[in-house]
């Protein structure tokens, strides 16, 4: 084996580069899901805004004065990972997804096919967003607790890993992986197309 060989080894699937200077998967996770929120908070104060401006000019001001500041201490708190706004922030994040859901089928009875489709993405990425919470690895390592894995038996030549999707734990033998094989859970690709072709040509 050569030397520092350890340095190399990544979760199945995922580059060096991909983590930068974190020493954990769920941070990119986190990272990405808290951008989420963060556009989600702002379109949900957009339809507050919709919302309150049939009332008197008064009430606008109050209502959305703090629908901004509630929304801003929890994206703030759920940056921080607090264990009070776990299931506030899905919560948001699905509700946005209805919007976007229902804004694509104006868009496509209207016909506007394009314009559907970028909001069924867009429905589609934040609802993936929001089963990612009730997922265990997530919710353990949000709340930085010991997950208790289930015993899976290992045949010859397997060994344990993590998708870089779901951060599901997976058995896999790294000699057989391929580009094509995906995850059970959430059918994310395992391995990168790069990452076989370079183990191919080795």
């Amino acid at each position: 084996m050569a030397a520092n060989r350890g340095d190399d080894l990544v979760i199945a699937g995922m580059r060096p580069p991909s983590f930068g200077n974190t020493s954990s998967p769920f941070d990119p996770v986190h990272r990405g899901t808290t951008f989420i929120l963060f556009i989600d908070s702002l379109i949900l104060l957009y339809f507050l805004n919709s919302f309150f401006s049939n009332f008197a000019p008064s009430l606008l001001t109050v209502g959305l004065g703090s629908s901004a500041a509630l929304l801003t201490i929890n994206w703030l708190a759920y940056r921080r990972k607090s264990t009070l706004v776990y299931w506030i922030a899905p919560g948001i994040i699905g509700f946005a997804s209805l919007i976007f859901l229902f804004s694509a089928i104006l868009s496509l009875i209207s016909g506007s096919l394009l314009f559907a489709f970028l909001l069924f993405w867009a429905c589609f990425g934040s609802f993936r967003r929001v089963l990612t919470h009730v997922h265990p690895g997530y919710r353990h390592a949000y709340h930085n607790t010991t997950e208790i894995i289930a015993d899976l038996p290992l045949e010859a030549g397997e060994m344990y890993a993590a998708c870089p999707g779901c951060l599901a734990v997976l058995a896999i033998r790294p000699g057989m992986l391929h580009s094509s094989d995906r995850c059970p859970h959430c059918q994310c690709q395992l391995v990168s197309d790069e990452l076989a072709a370079k183990y191919q040509e080795e």
